[in-house]
């Protein structure tokens, strides 16, 4: 098995093993690195790839979602109460 795909289940796991537990923050954290990852790329992936020359709007849309909802995550975690 190569790394990356090792990498693969290992976060699957984590991230059902803590959302079974009722934290949210990894998922939070994947959120903001598919929008780091999405930013320096210039793609996204929706239903299909969504590209920031061919549509711009839609692009930062998502990644501004993904933004949001990975703080939002994130701070529900660390910051009970918070929201």
């Amino acid at each position: 098995m190569t790394q990356t795909r090792a990498l693969n289940y290992i976060a699957f796991a984590a991230l059902m093993g803590t959302t079974a537990l009722g934290y949210q923050s990894l998922w939070g954290l994947l959120f903001l690195y598919w929008t780091v990852q999405s930013y320096h790329t210039g793609y996204a992936f929706l239903l299909s790839d969504v590209t920031r020359e061919e549509d711009p709007v839609l692009y930062w849309l998502i990644l501004i979602a993904w933004t949001v909802f990975g703080i939002l995550l994130v701070m529900a975690d660390v910051l009970p109460g918070w929201g």
